[in-house]
This record gives structure tokens, sequence and C-alpha cells, in this order.
């Protein structure tokens, strides 16, 4: 049992940094650890057992029930669950530590397997004298979410049949197409009932439901600019220099600037936003007061060899759109950078 009162720190610890950070969510026990033992869900888990009535709810395993004794794939115990020929199945839920947003995307992942025997009388038997059958047709995860206990509102996810008989790691994107703030887990065959089945699933080792970022699409160079100009497009001024601390350009940068005045004569209906950009290590106001100077400079470039103004706007960013982190010099010089965005063609 001590690994589960250590289980309980963590969860402490861990929803204080979910509503701090907001990218993660927390499950609670997702490790099923509990005092092993048959027809009772682990704690942090409700039974969703009541949509079939008379039917035993899942187990912690392992406990010798069943004959089942596969050791566990992380801490000490695991959930277990069947599937059963009368068209019924085990399920368990919870509320998370945080919803799932409408219109992100969620990475999870969890340990799977089948265990070699799972013995179990079925109704029908349990008439005829209590005969137990080996449940060990292969059953799938269903991952729901929904917004009370056992809710299934929205298919978050759904396994392949598990047939392995040794621990797997699954791996899950969600998508949600509603908020959703309770998960359901489901051991699952199929229906209507093709042939007669009885399986078993045994589930550990969940992770916490982290949000996929995007990653952000890296500006293009201006030498890669084709025919299809399009508002929004991104252009990288690369070899664009400024000295130190201020917004004098270098003679270096006047190359990849003559370039973009001469696309900017070639396309005469494209108008475009100059940005600057910092690295983010001095003041919110000096990284402002220098990114709109830096921006002003290549816009002041551009209209005195003949470029309308009209055509050419700028902007300061400061340090508010970084690339890169600031810990290394590679990712300051990254972002200190010079973009022109495409407004209109």
């Amino acid at each position: 049992m001590k690994s589960f009162h250590k289980y309980l720190t963590f969860v402490c610890c861990t929803f204080l940094a979910f509503q701090t950070i907001g990218q993660t969510v927390y499950l609670t026990n997702p490790s099923f650890e509990d005092r092993p033992g048959p027809n009772r869900p682990p704690v942090g888990w409700r039974d969703c057992g009541g949509q079939f009535v008379g039917e035993t709810p899942p187990d912690v395993q392992p406990s010798g029930s069943w004959e089942v004794y596969k050791p566990a794939m992380d801490g000490d115990t695991y959930l277990g669950m069947v599937v059963r020929e009368n068209e019924t199945y085990e399920s368990v839920s919870q509320a998370m530590s945080g919803p799932l947003k409408k219109g992100k995307s969620y990475s999870f992942e969890i340990g799977l397997c089948t265990s070699e025997k799972y013995l179990s009388a079925t109704r029908a038997s349990a008439l005829e004298g209590g005969a137990k059958y080996n449940y060990v047709t292969p059953a799938k995860l269903m991952i729901w979410g929904g917004n009370s206990l056992c809710d299934k509102a929205i298919l978050l996810g759904e396994s392949p049949l598990i047939s392995n008989n040794s621990w797997q790691k699954y791996n899950f994107t969600f998508k949600p197409t509603r908020n959703v703030s309770y998960i359901t887990l489901e051991a699952f065959y199929r229906t209507p009932v093709l042939e007669p089945y009885n399986g078993n699933l045994l589930v550990d080792n969940a992770s916490p439901i982290t949000e996929i970022i995007p990653k952000a699409k890296e500006p293009i160079a201006i030498k890669a600019l084709t025919k299809k100009i399009v508002p929004g497009q991104v252009i990288r001024l690369d070899e664009l220099y400024f000295q130190a601390d201020n917004a004098t350009l270098n003679k270096n940068s006047f190359k990849i600037l003559d370039e973009l005045y001469a696309f900017l004569a070639k396309n005469q209906s494209v108008k475009i936003e100059i940005g600057g950009h910092t690295n983010g290590v001095p003041s919110v106001e000096y990284c402002d007061k220098l990114s709109t100077e830096r921006a002003k400079e290549v816009a002041s470039y551009l209209t005195k060899k003949g470029i309308n103004k009209t055509r050419v706007t700028y902007k300061g960013y400061g340090k508010r759109n970084p690339l890169a982190s600031d810990k290394t010099m590679e990712g300051r010089k990254k972002n200190q950078r010079v973009e022109i965005k495409i407004l209109s063609t």
C-alpha cells in the first residue's frame, strides 16, 4: 500500500500544476492501485455496470480470483474488465482534473493486455451447475468523454482488439468535438453478437492527458516565394543585420533588402507589413521600442528606393512571438528577426 499513498501525494501536487499551466489533464489513480479483490473497481474509479442489472463490477487484479496472477505493468495492481456473451460489458468512470476542450488535440497512452486465464461462470452455466468458462476472446478498449459519471457523449478513442498476453503501451490522440470533463474506460467486443464470446481486458499505467501544441510554421525565405502569393504568408528575411542595440542597418543587409525591393517592384498589387522581433532578455518596453525602430528602418529603405508608402506598414512585436528558447545564444538569435507578412495581393 505504500505505492498508493505515494500516488495520493502526486495527485495533490500535479493538480496544482494543471491549474497553473492549463495544458495537462490528470486522472485520479491512473495506475489503478488498491487492495486486490474481485467485483469492485479501484479507488478513484466508479463502476458503470448499473446499465446491466445483475452483472458484477470490474476487478482489482491480480487477486487470484478468476485465476488471474499476471504481475502489474506499473505499481502493484491493475484494472480487470470482461465482456460477456449476453452483450454486457464492464466499464469505469471518473471526473478528470480539468476539461478536454472542443477543437484541441490531446495525447494519451495506457497499458493494455489480456490474461491467459479469466475463469468465470456465465449466466447459462450458473443455471447448469456453475461450470466456469475461460474468458479469453479478444476485447477492445473504448474511451468515452462526457459531462457526468459514465456519460458516453463522445468517443475519444478506440483500441484494436487486444490479444497480446504481455503488457503493451497503446497511444491515442483525442480530438473532442465538445468540452468534456469526465472519462469512461470500457471493455467492448461488438454488437450485435455474431458469435458467442467471453473475453477479458487488463488495463494499467494510464498517462496524463496532454494537449498537443501545433508546431509553429517556420517563415519561408524570400527566395522560396512562388507565383502563388496569398495573404497571411510570412517571409523570413535571412541575412538581415543591425548594429548591436540599435536600428542601424549593417551594410551586409542591403542584398536581402534589394531582393525584397525587387519582389515588391515586380508584384505591384502586394501590400506588406514589416514586423520587428527581439529576443526575450531585455524589458518589454525596450524590446517594443527596438523592434519598432528596426521595422521602421526596413520600411524606410524600401520607400526610399521607390516603393509606395501605402504598400508598406511596419510594427514592432517586441518579444511576444518567440520562435525558440532564449536560454541559448542560438535561440536568442533566432528570435531577434524581421519578418514580412503579406497583407493583400
